[in-house]
């Protein structure tokens, strides 16, 4: 077996590994809190001792699995060359500016398949951003109900905030991955047919895309481009920044968030 294909496997192994070692911590922590961790002092060492005992020979099997992929990077080296990979949207808008005319059946079959591509990740790109808007809009109105905030301790406070923004932050981040993956295949599909096009219709003149754009838009971009639009919008984030420096200071919100800070590494973590 090819040292690279050895590096391959392991590093599937470590990573799944490593994830399950993930859960099981969220397990465990997520037991503590349902058994009344949210009361204050109850994240204390000997509790947290005892939750993390039963996942501590696999945590130790995680350890010695670490070291050896490290080993195993010395033991079979693979050389890794420059290489200059171009992105699928790079490749794809390259043969889209090189696309030829042509005609028949088989041709006009093509070119409704790009159109199809193009148009089904318009649908995915607006599905996700739908997808995306909604999540915030569920997370920003929980976070901002001050009756939300009224449990008796910071842990409870916490919980109660990860049940409920919890999942809309996770339907977030899955649509942007799945986005991501579906982009990725729709655009080597466009790829091919791209490529077949090209070679089955060589020597043909190329499609003249309409690419004007109205002289209102070139200005507004050119104003966005300005260096004194970049300043001015470094400035005025930076004063924004300054002020609510100012009003924590002013209403004692250092002071809160020391509280907090204090609170996590003698509670939730177990020091102290």
């Amino acid at each position: 077996m090819k040292a690279k294909q050895v590096r391959l496997y392991y590093g599937i192994f470590l990573s799944a590994f490593t994830c399950v070692m993930g859960v099981l911590f969220i397990v465990q922590a997520v037991s503590i809190l349902a058994d009344g961790g949210w009361i204050q002092g109850a994240f204390t060492r000997e509790i947290v001792a005892e939750r993390l005992f039963p996942i501590s020979i696999p945590f130790y099997i995680w350890i010695v699995a670490v070291i050896a992929g490290l080993i195993l990077s010395v033991i079979f080296p693979v050389k890794v060359g420059s290489v200059n990979k171009v992105s699928e949207r790079v490749t794809q808008k390259r043969l889209s500016a090189r696309l030829p005319q042509g005609e028949g059946e088989d041709y006009n079959k093509q070119i409704k398949q790009i159109a199809t591509e193009k148009r089904s990740r318009t649908i995915v790109y607006s599905v996700c951003a739908a997808l995306c808007f909604a999540s915030a809009i569920a997370c920003a109105v929980y976070l901002l109900t001050p009756a939300n905030y009224t449990a008796s301790s910071i842990n409870g406070a916490m919980l109660n905030m990860l049940i409920n923004a919890g999942p809309w932050i996770l339907v977030a981040f899955a649509a942007c991955i799945g986005m991501a993956l579906y982009e990725k295949f729709s655009l080597l599909r466009e790829i091919t047919v791209l490529k077949a096009l090209i070679s089955s219709n060589k020597g043909n003149p190329v499609i003249k895309a309409d690419v004007s754009i109205p002289a209102a838009l070139v200005k507004f971009k050119k104003v966005l481009a300005s260096k004194y639009t970049v300043w001015s919008i470094r400035g005025g984030v930076a004063v924004i920044a300054i002020t609510f420096i100012f009003l924590g200071i002013f209403n004692e919100g250092a002071r809160d968030v020391l509280v907090k800070a204090i609170n996590i590494c003698t509670e939730c973590i177990g020091l102290g």
